[in-house]
């Protein structure tokens, strides 16, 4: 920047860092939170965020996730949360968005010298050095990943010991952050916050069940031990009866149809949402989000893979055919794949090896983080009642599935000869285990073979298995049967 920076700054247009950070924290002058439009509803993960936020850890703290899943909005009720419950005094708090004109404006070189004038307009404002002042600060950070090198100024604070606590959000995955998050290593924790969940979902739209699903919220389940999965289900049986499946069903096929992005259940129409997650979930990660990555010099290869990743959720994905559907080569498109897995938009799950090691495969199937993402490429009603009902019970399942603690891997199970699969093996350590989806009203004993097949091949002693089912609920080892919206509950 220039050696005289208020000239530098005047020259584009910028006459006062305090007008543009009062717009940001109007409760510097109204001295309380007055931010409209910020929802009382707030997901499990607030919690965690305020546990941080107030923590003594003196650790940063992530709210990392994919586009429009409502990060903004948790950094707001925290920030709410602090002024008007923990009365912390508004001047000690700042909230600013990297992506903002004022700093994007000017060259990336430039970028961290702005930045640094921000921080000290705040001093200003709190009335106190930053490195000094007797009480904690509360800075938030939204779209860090705008900020070139934004985890080198975030260590020099910690290391520094500055009493300042960093609260960041990014949209983007952990792999995009992996050199970040390298740099910050025992300096930060981080919440991951996927679309809504089911539990979300029903707590928001049917909150006659919210005091129920609030306290479900602080149990956690270890899905690779049994007993664990069977407490579990049994508290969910003391509040829903076998009688209440089918109302629960419903909320499953209501929450298939509207998904986990709150934007979308304000928009009327199909088209609506169609064009608004191009545009969002496929055009806008591509030329910003990974661009930050990597240069893409042919954004539209991008594009055409995200849409066939979203109309083929579940299914094994075919490179070649797709290198020729878009006019390109599988090693284009071999190079394109683990980009777009950073964006937390498609996830991959590879076919199942025995080895608690990862190998390279050439068989492995994509899932949509949120089945509105294949309704707005296909225009497909995602519904459990439709032809589609497979998929989307299989997509729903995984997005379950990743969300366990403990879970480091998820494949696909097929035997060599075809015969039997199995559609997830979650690994827990050095256990797995085998989770069947069949969303029929009437099961066949294939599938309790094909689970009962890998339990004996791979299991341990006191292995077993998942069925997920339309209806039947039996709590009985080795193969347990979950309902789908059941099983929904459960992360």
């Amino acid at each position: 920047m220039s050696k005289n920076p208020q000239k530098y700054l005047q020259a584009l247009g910028i006459h006062s860092l305090q007008q543009a950070l009062v717009a940001y924290n109007p409760w510097w002058k109204t001295k309380s939170f007055s931010v409209l439009g910020v929802p009382d509803f707030k997901r499990d993960a607030f919690i965690q965020a305020m546990r941080h936020t107030e923590a003594n850890h003196g650790l940063a703290l992530l709210i990392n996730g994919p586009r429009r899943v409502g990060k903004t909005t948790i950094i707001n009720q925290v920030i709410r949360c602090l002024i008007e419950e923990k009365k912390v005094p508004v001047n000690r708090i700042l909230f600013f968005s990297l992506d903002d004109p004022l700093i994007q404006q000017l060259p990336q070189k430039d970028q961290g010298t702005l930045f640094e004038a921000l921080l000290a307009q705040w001093a200003q404002v709190a009335g106190t050095a930053l490195r000094t002042s007797p009480n904690t600060l509360y800075c938030f950070l939204d779209e860090i990943q705008r900020l070139p090198r934004w985890e080198l100024y975030i260590k020099r604070y910690i290391d520094l010991r500055y009493p300042i606590r960093f609260i960041i959000s990014g949209s983007a995955s952990h792999t995009i952050f992996r050199k970040s998050l390298e740099s910050l290593l025992g300096r930060l924790v981080d919440i991951s916050l996927p679309p809504f969940t089911f539990r979300e979902y029903v707590r928001y739209h049917h909150p006659e069940h919210g005091v129920f699903l609030n306290k479900l919220a602080e149990d956690v389940l270890d899905i690779g031990e049994a007993s664990s999965v069977i407490q579990f289900n049994r508290r969910l049986s003391e509040e829903i009866k076998p009688s209440a499946i089918q109302q629960w069903n419903r909320y499953a096929d209501e929450y298939a149809q509207r998904g986990g992005f709150p934007q979308l259940w304000m928009m009327g129409t199909a088209v609506e949402r169609s064009v608004f997650i191009d545009q969002q979930f496929v055009e806008r990660v591509t030329l910003e989000d990974l661009r930050l990555v990597k240069e893409i010099r042919r954004p539209e290869i991008f594009h055409q893979f995200l849409r066939y990743a979203f109309a083929r959720t579940s299914q094994e994905y075919n490179l070649e055919e797709l290198a020729g559907l878009i006019h390109t080569t599988r090693v284009t498109l071999t190079e394109a794949l683990p980009l777009l897995l950073q964006t937390e938009l498609i996830r991959k799950v590879e076919r199942f090896t025995g080895k608690p090691v990862r190998l390279r495969s050439t068989h492995a199937k994509l899932y949509a983080a949120d089945l509105m993402l294949m309704q707005g490429i296909t225009k497909i009603i995602t519904s459990l009642e439709g032809e589609e009902r497979g998929r989307i019970a299989e997509t729903l399942a995984h997005n379950v599935i990743r969300l366990f603690p403990g879970v480091s891997d998820i494949s696909y199970y097929r035997e060599p000869s075809g015969q039997q699969e199995v559609d997830f093996v979650a690994r827990v350590g050095s256990r797995v285990v085998p989770i069947e989806i069949v969303y029929k009203n009437q099961i066949d004993s294939h599938h309790r073979d094909s689970v009962r097949s890998f339990l004996e091949t791979h299991g341990k002693q006191n292995s077993f298995g998942i069925l997920v089912t339309k209806e039947d609920w039996k709590i009985e080892q080795p193969i347990l049967e979950i309902p789908l919206s059941i099983f929904m509950l459960t992360a």
